[in-house]
């Protein structure tokens, strides 16, 4: 399993492709419900796992007889569905982010009051009031981003000869163990 998360070398075929993308979602989620419930901070832990999705992708191409670098494509094309995903979802759930802001701005100028201290505590439980706020939209935009490159990779098909990558399918596999 390490080398099929952290290698970006030789090929996988398409149900590894998505045995490995569907495990780093589902741990993007359950970072995403740990930050929101203890420390939004604990989120930058997710940039760990930017590798592991490069990886798994360049493999993916690879195995199609692509080079790697079509990754870049895919992660512009991640961030675009994202952001348009993270722009409509939270409105559809009664999400006022502009308003949630403002009050979190209040929040910290009345607990503040000349007390750096009492300012960043306060700044922690709107930081993860708004979190907890948006995790469902959160979650969903990450999955829709997800299931959208995830469709582009799919029209990828596996080559089924040996290429400058790797063996062909039948060695082309990487186990998940």
């Amino acid at each position: 399993m390490m080398t099929l998360l952290f290698s970006p070398g030789g090929r996988i075929d398409q149900p590894t492709y998505w045995r490995a993308v569907l495990m780093l979602l589902g741990i993007s989620a359950a970072l995403s419900v740990i930050s929101a419930f203890v420390s939004p901070f604990l989120s930058v832990i997710g940039l760990v796992f930017i590798w592991p999705w490069i990886a798994v992708h360049v493999k993916r191409f690879h195995d199609a007889g692509k080079t790697g670098w079509l990754t870049i494509a895919m992660v512009v094309l991640a961030i675009v569905a994202s952001v348009i995903a993270s722009m409509i979802l939270p409105g559809l759930f009664g999400i006022d982010q502009m308003a949630q802001q403002g009050e979190m701005q209040e929040e910290i100028e009345r607990a503040s009051r000349g007390d750096p201290a009492a300012a960043f505590g306060a700044a922690m439980d709107a930081s993860k009031s708004m979190a907890q706020a948006s995790l469902i939209p959160g979650i969903l935009s990450t999955a829709i981003a997800t299931g959208i490159v995830g469709a582009v990779m799919g029209l990828f098909k596996t080559d089924p000869n040996d290429n400058q990558y790797g063996p062909g399918p039948a060695g082309a596999s990487v186990a998940f163990n």
